[in-house]
């Protein structure tokens, strides 16, 4: 579930944190569910928003024109259980628990 202005519940599986889990690992940034998932669908909200609209400048955009550094800090040893809660709320399968 999404609060406002996109921020989650923390702890709370999300299709659309599992979405942005999905992508970033298929593009080869190994993330959690906890905290790396939140922080970087944020970022790409951002990011996204700002240069959908071209709007260069990002006068909307926390993160417009600055550099962002993401320091990943572990967590990844929970991705098991955290993929476990996503199946039991029906946002994913068996079989691609096992495949992860």
């Amino acid at each position: 579930r999404r609060r406002s202005k996109g921020y989650f519940t923390f702890g709370e599986p999300a299709k659309a944190l599992l979405e942005t889990y999905d992508e970033m690992n298929e593009n080869g940034l190994f993330l959690d569910l906890l905290y790396g998932a939140p922080a970087w669908s944020l970022l790409l909200q951002h990011w996204r928003t700002t240069y959908d609209n071209n709007d260069r400048h990002g006068s909307d955009c926390p993160i417009a024109g600055r550099q962002v550094m993401y320091v990943h800090s572990g967590g990844l040893e929970g991705i098991a259980s955290q993929l476990t809660r996503y199946k039991h709320k029906g946002l994913m399968d068996a079989r691609t628990i096992q495949l992860s």
